[in-house]
């Protein structure tokens, strides 16, 4: 479901001209913003809705919210943040989704796929509208890293586990790296980064010319 969500909604980005631009950008915020609230709301109901997983801080929840007023605004650091960090995460949790279980699994997974896919293509729908994709990544690697930080120390006051930096979801190449321990996993997903920022850099520059 995840990919034939995603191939829906990449192939209306991919359609539409640019000047259809303003109800593209419509379009995609309800689609978020109905994403988002099919989620919260599927979790209340599970009585799942807690400091642990109701909170936008997994880095596709985070951008499911910011990705709304980029649509808008353009702001430069969201975007390289979107293009660089949040877009290639969406596409990853895709390919392994995580889905929190509960009574409605396909609604939650139809709620999952259209968050991650629509995080995935908020950057191609700026770049579809005319905005040149950024290269260079270094802001974004300095503003994710600072992140990372911040929600290490929040998971480390509240026991949470957002960005998986305390455990890795099973089943997943996360999972793979975690269980050669928390060090290694923690210098694995900073390499793993900025190989991904690297690569990213020279496929957004070429895409530019």
């Amino acid at each position: 479901m995840q990919w034939f969500t995603a191939a829906a909604w990449g192939a209306l980005v991919v359609a539409l001209t640019p000047t259809h631009g303003r109800a593209l950008r419509h379009w995609m915020a309800a689609g978020l913003a109905l994403a988002m609230a099919a989620q919260l709301w599927l979790l209340r109901m599970e009585g799942l809705l807690t400091l642990e997983t109701g909170l936008p801080l997994h880095l596709c929840g985070l951008f499911g919210v910011l990705s709304i007023p980029l649509l808008y605004t353009k702001t430069p650091w969201l975007y390289e943040l979107s293009a660089f960090l949040a877009a290639p995460a969406a596409l990853s949790a895709l390919a392994f989704p995580a889905v929190v279980p509960c009574r409605y699994p396909t609604l939650m997974l139809l709620a999952f796929s259209q968050l991650h896919a629509l995080v995935a293509l908020s950057p191609v729908s700026l770049w579809r509208m005319g905005k040149p994709l950024p290269t260079d990544p270094r802001r974004a690697l300095v503003l994710g890293s600072g992140y990372l930080l911040l929600i290490s120390a929040f998971n480390r006051a509240t026991g949470a586990n957002y960005l998986f930096l305390r455990s890795a979801p099973a089943g997943t190449p996360l999972w793979t790296l975690f269980a050669r321990g928390g060090a290694f996993y923690v210098c694995s997903l900073a390499l793993l980064c900025m190989t991904v920022f690297s690569l990213l850099s020279n496929l957004y520059g070429y895409l530019r010319k």
